[in-house]
């Protein structure tokens, strides 16, 4: 069964391979005028989320008066023309539009529920979900302007290392214990660009698990700081997008860490020797990365000021490596005090 939105209550009380639609049903009184669309999608905050120049297609359902207009068509870019088939005519009465960007349709996750939601999605991290809602919109010559939405909470880690002494090698940078998996849902209201508070939620959230963001495939692969920030979210395993959700504070209990927090699993050397300093053989069994000669460092995932990631927000985490305090060698200089004269 192809998996798709469900329609609003109001407009179907269950769904079947068909639809809504039954023999009869009266149809909808039409114009006769087709409708088109226009999309426009806000600025991402790096080069790899979806712009209004990079988004190829979108999904659209669209109801009016207890009926299904458009059932999941598939609106794609040509040219500078957005084109679907088969044609959609405008009713005489007003018509509500629900649109997501990309089809994601063809995915096993995504289940049915109302009109305004999307049950069920995973989020691998590669995907920038967009969604957009124009209500009671009446006959008009001109495209539906559809403005889209990032969905998602974009999340980059960028890393670097000032400190000349050291040479940092990363193989991994994991997210960990964060939800894969819920539910969103659609806005009441349109989403239109007079209105910015207008924005989705997300509910359900489930599958608490970790996401790798960036893997070095061996030692030669291993990334080496620099004391310029370079994000590592992106020409490597390239996720970014993950569900917005709550931060937990990262606690340790007994030898593990629990909370919501970034860990980077690295090596550093002594740049004079090439002597590895860290992990050594005083580092305990909890900060070492099993069948590899990498520790773990654990950097928090929130602060005083971010205890969420938020839909349609951006994070960035600079993160500098620059051999802490417990990390540096100890060294020694000598003076000797003189001998106190006493007077006889």
């Amino acid at each position: 069964m192809k998996n798709r939105l469900l329609i609003p209550a109001l407009i179907c009380a269950a769904i079947t391979l068909n639809g809504c639609h039954s023999d009869d049903a009266p149809e909808t009184p039409s114009t006769g005028t087709g409708i088109s669309f226009s999309a426009v999608v806000p600025n991402g905050s790096r080069v790899a989320s979806t712009t209004t120049a990079s988004i190829k297609d979108f999904v659209v359902y669209a109801f009016t008066d207890k009926s299904v207009l458009m059932d999941g068509v598939k609106v794609t870019r040509e040219g500078g023309v957005w084109t679907y088939s088969p044609e959609a005519y405008w009713p005489v009465s007003p018509v509500n539009f629900y649109a997501f960007s990309p089809d994601i349709t063809g995915s096993p996750n995504i289940t049915g529920g109302n009109g305004g939601n999307i049950p069920g999605y995973v989020s691998d991290g590669k995907v920038d979900l967009l969604y957009s809602v124009k209500k009671d919109v009446m006959q008009q010559a001109a495209p539906v302007l559809l403005n889209f939405r990032h969905a998602l909470s974009r999340v980059s880690v960028l890393m670097s290392s000032t400190n000349q002494r050291i040479k940092v090698k990363v193989s991994h940078i994991l997210l960990k214990n964060i939800y894969l998996q819920g539910t969103f849902n659609f806005p009441e209201q349109s989403t239109l660009p007079s209105m910015p508070d207008v924005v989705g939620s997300w509910i359900q959230l489930k599958n608490l698990n970790n996401m790798m963001i960036f893997y070095a495939i061996d030692t030669e692969n291993q990334a080496e700081l620099t004391p310029a920030p370079t994000d590592y979210t992106e020409n490597n395993l390239d996720c970014s997008f993950f569900i917005p959700q709550p931060l937990v504070d990262v606690q340790l209990s007994g030898n593990n860490y629990t909370g919501t927090y970034i860990q980077v699993d690295c090596q550093i050397f002594d740049t004079a020797t090439g002597a590895q300093i860290w992990p050594n053989a005083k580092t305990p069994d909890y900060l070492r990365v099993p069948e590899t000669e990498c520790g773990r460092i654990v950097y928090a995932a929130s602060s005083d000021n971010v205890k969420a990631w938020l839909p349609g927000h951006a994070y960035i985490y600079n993160i500098a490596i620059n051999n802490p305090d417990v990390l540096d060698k100890i060294e020694f200089d000598v003076t000797v005090d003189d001998y106190s004269i006493d007077q006889m």
